[in-house]
């Protein structure tokens, strides 16, 4: 038979069963939409950070830094562009300045000094495109701002520009007057382009520049110029960091964690396509039969479902790659260019664009919804195959549409499951959990292995405790036709399984963020100065608070502050570290209230307390020696692991030491937040109003009361985990509508077992009351059996994925009132779907059910 007969075959029984097929079409492209829509949306945010950092870096060959990840003096220069081989070599100057937007609210911007005339070859983009010249750039009264600064500022050309910012070196805060001339066309957050001697001045950097960008004459290698270049004292020269490849690397496990998730739905709803290809072929084996017995030979008849399936594929991952395009499209209208990365939603409108680059994702997430609705379609066609035609005509041969499997198959898969996610994570992919992710299908496809002995076991049970007759053909059918029961339960218990692994995950996580939150933020009021330094190469970092600043709290009336402590935030160079780590150097470290990962140990040096991301990083142990250096030319501090503690706000590597022993080892003095325990009887409110009152250039600093940043936090928190919600919803959606349409074809292929029962004297509320035994022992079962696998796919995410994926550790705790009600949603669901299938099929007609066997 061709594929034009076969189409011909399958077209009118999709369209005699256009509503269920429409929840099948549904499903798959509702896992095919999620799946393709967070690829687009990940790879935009990947492709705009690429290109914003390669404008910002420019293309040189090579660029030169100091030795130390400091500033280089301004004679650099000169001695670099002397060197042989150097064919350009462009000053720059980076840092963080502070501007009033259109709303009156302040805001961080992005300045670039630089000499349009050296840099201009190698940052066309930050050339003015528009209302300007680069010979304005000359004028230190002028600024060029990118399109994310003009639509946060809502400046025209030639007004005022008021920039503030803070020296890195007192912190010492001024303000700068500038006139708009121009816009470049430098994508991502909002960038101000200044006049290099203007953006020294404004960042309190007269006398250096932060990098040197060097383009080599044509034809000379970097790496064969570097090792005969005598470059300035206290400098290095490296080609220009690849930034899309390192936010890729930092990035990937929470891209892979979000695209195994959006995949849920996907999976889920292959289960509820199984149902409705069973379904299917459940009402229209007389036909298949027929056309048996007129000649079709059984692989024909098993090629007609597979073309639905394929049918259904094809469509449903067109569709489905339509609707994620929208949806990705949608983000980037709601989120910006930058999909939030720069935060304030100052990034413009993005929309996506159609390439052949996208052509093979687009080709993937397609293949996998064609190969879910055909594995889906696959054990029908395979009992159509099997089926004997003859007999299916006299109402026989049911039986053989049943595939038995092994009773010591779930089990082996459970204990396969367990095996996959204890292994230790990959050497090439250290932070992407592949044996845990696999041991969770194991585990997924162990549990549904196990439904048929669990409802076997269960039935028996309540057979033995209590006989009737109703318990005796309940027991009867679940030891013959448990199989079919735990198909018609695998997309519910999938769905099931995963929506409770992940809220007690998510709950699990929120509830260790509240509690590392109150242990973090011991005192009534926190203060930091809201200008920013920068930190070249690596993100701007909070400006020292003014002397004038921190002697005005010093002198404060004892009424207003009864303690305060002081915390110095940086960077600091660890020896065997890739790069400096973040550190925080907090004065009265309280080790009875910091959240530890580990017991304390004693050892020789300063005692640092490292993240779990650094001993990951690092295989480090308590009590383990360290060699700290406050720059990478410094000289080395002893220092030993004291203990691991839990860092909910960072991924990467960071420590906490002792801000004396870190004075005393040759830090600066500088403070950049403080602790802040009011007097009795004064709330964060008057305390914030009388020390707003108090302190010189209050505009310049940030307070923040405990509460108020715990709510925020956990608000972030909720917002953050919001998707998780809504793909839990859609995936137990799916397989409630899986189970109903399973309990629909159970329903109806009994339809003469229940004719026989209504002739042998039983009432039709008697079958109704049968199926609904049936279904609250199987519902029982599954939602039992779900929420035991949710906890074990639970314990996995908690005390595997997290640590391997994202470095942090939580306690695992149950959220017992949501879990309950689920568990009673799915279970009164269950058995609202079979009791509504029973009325749907017309039990009440007996001799009508019993007909064709006469």
């Amino acid at each position: 038979m061709n594929l034009q007969w076969l189409a011909k075959l399958s077209w009118p029984a999709l369209k005699h069963q256009a509503g269920r097929q429409l929840l099948a079409l549904l499903a798959i492209a509702l896992g095919v939409a999620l799946g393709y829509a967070v690829h687009l949306l990940n790879t935009r945010a990947l492709a705009e950070f690429g290109s914003a950092a390669a404008t910002l870096n420019g293309k040189p060959d090579l660029v030169l830094r100091g030795s130390a990840d400091g500033p280089l003096p301004e004679q650099a220069y000169a001695q670099a562009a002397a060197l042989s081989g150097v064919a350009l070599a462009a000053p720059v100057v980076e840092g963080v300045a502070q501007a009033v937007d259109a709303k009156g609210e302040r805001f961080s911007l992005r300045v670039i000094g630089w000499d349009a005339l050296q840099s201009g070859p190698l940052s066309p983009e930050l050339l003015p495109t528009q209302g300007g010249s680069p010979l304005a750039l000359l004028d230190p009264q002028r600024v060029s701002l990118n399109e994310a600064a003009r639509r946060r500022l809502a400046l025209a050309e030639g007004q005022v520009l008021t920039l503030r910012a803070s020296a890195a070196d007192d912190g010492a805060p001024h303000s700068l007057d500038f006139r708009t001339a121009g816009a470049n066309a430098a994508p991502g957050g909002p960038l101000a382009v200044l006049d290099i001697a203007a953006a020294q001045q404004l960042l309190g950097k007269l006398g250096h520049v932060d990098r040197i960008d060097l383009r080599l004459e044509p034809g000379l290698a970097p790496q064969r110029w570097l090792a005969g270049a005598k470059l300035p004292p206290g400098s290095t020269a490296a080609p220009p960091p690849d930034e899309n490849a390192r936010l890729s690397d930092v990035t990937r496990a929470y891209r892979v964690n979000l695209g195994v998730l959006s995949l849920m739905a996907m999976f889920t709803g292959s289960f509820l396509v199984f149902a409705v290809m069973s379904l299917s072929v459940a009402q229209r084996l007389p036909q298949l039969a027929l056309l048996g017995v007129l000649g079709m030979t059984a692989r024909e008849r098993a090629a007609l479902v597979l073309s639905e399936g394929l049918l259904l594929g094809l469509l449903g991952s067109a569709l489905g790659l339509l609707l994620g395009w929208g949806l990705a499209g949608l983000g980037l209208r709601l989120l910006g260019a930058d999909l939030g990365l720069n935060g304030g939603g100052s990034a413009p409108p993005a929309t996506l664009s159609w390439g052949m680059d996208q052509l093979p994702a687009a080709a993937v997430f397609a293949a996998l919804g064609l190969a879910v609705s055909l594995a889906s379609a696959a054990l029908p066609a395979l009992a159509v195959r099997r089926m004997a035609a003859a007999q299916v005509l006299k109402g026989l041969g049911g039986d053989r549409l049943q595939a038995r499997m092994p009773a010591a198959l779930g089990p082996a898969l459970l204990v396969l499951g367990v095996a996959l996610a204890l292994l230790p994570p990959w050497a090439t992919l250290p932070d992407v959990p592949l044996g845990a992710y696999a041991g969770m299908l194991c585990l997924l496809l162990g549990g549904i292995a196990c439904v048929p002995a669990l409802l076997k076991l269960a039935v028996g049970t309540l057979a033995a405790v209590h006989d009737s007759p109703l318990l005796l053909l309940a027991r009867e059918r679940a030891r013959d036709q448990a199989g079919e029961a735990s198909r018609a339960l695998a997309g519910v218990l999938v769905a099931l399984s995963l929506s409770v692994a992940m809220l007690v995950m998510v709950g699990s996580f929120r509830d260790s963020l509240d509690h590392w939150l109150t242990q973090m933020l011991p005192a009534d009021l926190y203060l930091r100065s809201s200008l920013r330094v920068s930190s070249s190469p690596g993100p701007a970092q909070g400006a020292p608070l003014p002397p004038a600043t921190l002697a005005a709290l010093h002198d404060a009336a004892p009424d207003l502050i009864k303690r305060m402590t002081q915390q110095r935030s940086g960077n600091i160079v660890v020896d065997g570290a890739a790069e400096p780590v973040a550190m925080l150097a907090r004065e009265g470290i309280d080790e009875a209230r910091l959240p530890k990962a580990s017991a304390l140990a004693e050892g020789p040096g300063v005692p640092v307390y490292v993240n779990e991301a650094m001993r990951d990083a690092l295989s480090l142990k308590p009590g383990q020696a360290l060699t700290l250096r406050l720059a990478a030319d410094g000289a080395p501090i002893a220092a030993h692991v004291r203990a691991v503690w839990r860092d909910y706000a960072r991924q990467s590597p960071a420590l906490m030491l002792p801000l004396g022993d870190y004075r005393r080892a040759g830090g600066d003095v500088h403070v950049t937040e403080l602790y802040v325990w009011l007097a009795g009887g004064l709330t964060p409110a008057d305390g914030v109003a009388r020390l707003k009152a108090t302190l010189p250039q209050p505009q310049d600093l940030e307070f923040a009361a405990a509460d108020d940043l715990r709510g925020l936090s956990l608000r972030i928190f909720d917002r953050s985990f919001a998707v998780t919600h809504w793909l839990q919803a859609v995936a137990l959606a799916i397989g409630l509508f899986g189970i109903a349409a399973s309990q629909s074809a159970q329903v109806l292929a009994r339809r003469k077992e229940f004719g026989l029962l209504l002739h042998l004297g039983f009432t039709r509320g008697g079958v109704m009351r049968l199926l609904a035994l049936e279904a609250a022992v199987l519902s029982g079962v599954g939602a039992l059996a779900g929420l035991a696998l949710g906890l074990g796919l639970a314990a996995v995410l908690v005390f595997i994925v997290n640590p391997q994926s994202f470095h942090w550790s939580m306690d695992m705790s149950l959220p017992l009132a949501r879990l309950a009600t689920l568990l009673a949603a799915m279970f009164g669901a269950g058995v609202l779907a079979t009791l509504a299938a029973a009325r749907r099929a017309g039990l009440g007609d007996a001799v009508r059910a019993v007909r064709e066997d006469w």
